[in-house]
């Protein structure tokens, strides 16, 4: 008997989005009624139900498909939906081992494992890149080079043709603000003299150059970071902080901010909002590092950096043993309070949680294979229906 998707561990797209809690009786309300209701208030109602039902009403009638498409009834679910909390974020896990259906997914709240399906209709190859506010960026394998956003719950997409066939990495750039989102995308080039933005207003990419301090940049898995409208990157040693401003469209030099000591490796993370800036990094000499150090970005007339975690004794063993002191293979993203630090050549997750000060490790997928031991790529999801792609 051909097992079912729930049986394969699947989880379907709606599900993802649904509350917890016991449902509501249900009392019917005669037609007439319905059909009394000023359009306003009908669409006020349906706010309320949860993702599921919205979803599963797509298909009965041109009306509610055209729901979720339309920018006041999204503005109102967004809404409603931050005020009750019903957001959930998942941790993604992508391998070039795994099927092209899917992707695993992470639940923290159910501590389980799922298969998220992928159906991706204009390319049978791809990869993973970059996820930020419910969208999701692929690149295809298949020339010509191109980029597929993608949003999940709302199975809308979007290919945009590369500006070069090459490029080292690609990030999406969002931020939480009121509906519509939009998003910009940094692409980097992988000759490393110049770098491209992609705008979803103005549907175009705009090439800028590379400042001298980056021209060296090494380590394509340190992607830059979004803070109070700027794009963050961090240099090779001399370690130092660098700023692009995306609304001049100009770099700035002049980031006043005196680092760490003893540095050996350096990482950046926003939280998921943008509203704070943490930096990652390895503490030691000649090389190698002893301890692991977090601190934040504190603002001010002369903004400067303070130790907020360490990590204890034992773990850093672990840790600097998995790396073998090649730094490069590490990077870091936020998730649900936590400062995630992953490694492209181990498929453990070292977590810090912020508000606890508690380190933790998330344990192994058990739907990878002994044989896989390297190209781990980890990335924070939060289902979000009203994404604009």
């Amino acid at each position: 008997m051909t097992p079912s998707r729930e049986q394969e561990g699947f989880i379907c797209f709606q599900d993802m989005a649904m509350t917890t809690g016991r449902r509501p009786t249900v009392a019917e309300m005669p037609p007439e009624i319905w059909g009394r209701l000023p359009e306003h208030l009908l669409d006020r109602i349906l706010t309320l139900l949860p993702l599921r039902c919205l979803l599963s009403l797509r298909p009965t009638c041109k009306r509610f498909r055209s729901l979720l498409l339309s920018p006041s009834f999204l503005s109102q679910l967004h809404a409603g939906r931050r005020e009750r909390g019903a957001v959930s974020a998942y941790l993604i896990l992508a391998h070039p081992q795994f099927s092209h259906r899917f992707l695993p997914l992470y639940d923290s709240a159910a501590d389980s494992w799922r298969k998220l399906p992928i159906s991706i209709s204009s390319s049978s190859s791809w990869q993973l890149l970059s996820s930020s506010c419910g969208l999701l960026c692929f690149s295809t394998l298949q020339p010509p080079a191109s980029l597929l956003v993608y949003n999940l719950l709302s199975l809308s997409s979007k290919l945009i043709p590369s500006p070069i066939q090459s490029y080292s990495s690609a990030t999406l750039i969002t931020s939480r603000t009121p509906y519509p989102h939009g998003y910009r995308i940094f692409l980097s080039s992988s000759f490393h003299t110049s770098f491209y933005l992609y705008d979803s207003n103005s549907l175009s990419w705009t090439c800028f150059p590379i400042v001298e301090p980056l021209l060296t940049l090494a380590n394509s898995l340190q992607d830059p970071v979004f803070f109070n409208g700027f794009l963050y990157f961090t240099t090779t040693e001399p370690f130092s902080v660098l700023g692009f401003d995306l609304s001049a469209e100009r770099w700035e030099t002049e980031v006043a901010l005196e680092m760490p000591p003893e540095l050996v490796f350096v990482r950046l993370v926003n939280s998921g909002g943008g509203k704070r800036l943490f930096l990652v990094g390895g503490v030691g000499r000649d090389g190698i590092s002893r301890s692991l150090k977090v601190w934040e970005m504190l603002p001010g007339e002369r903004p400067r950096w303070e130790e907020i975690g360490r990590l204890p004794e034992l773990m850093c063993r672990k840790f600097l043993s998995v790396c073998y002191h090649n730094y490069s293979h590490v990077y870091c993203l936020w998730h649900e309070g936590m400062i995630c630090i992953c490694c492209t050549t181990w498929p453990e997750v070292l977590f810090l949680r912020v508000a606890r000060g508690t380190w933790h490790w998330l344990p192994r997928c058990p739907l990878l294979q002994e044989k896989w031991s390297c190209g781990f790529r980890w990335f924070s999801f939060a289902p979000d229906l009203y994404a604009i792609v």
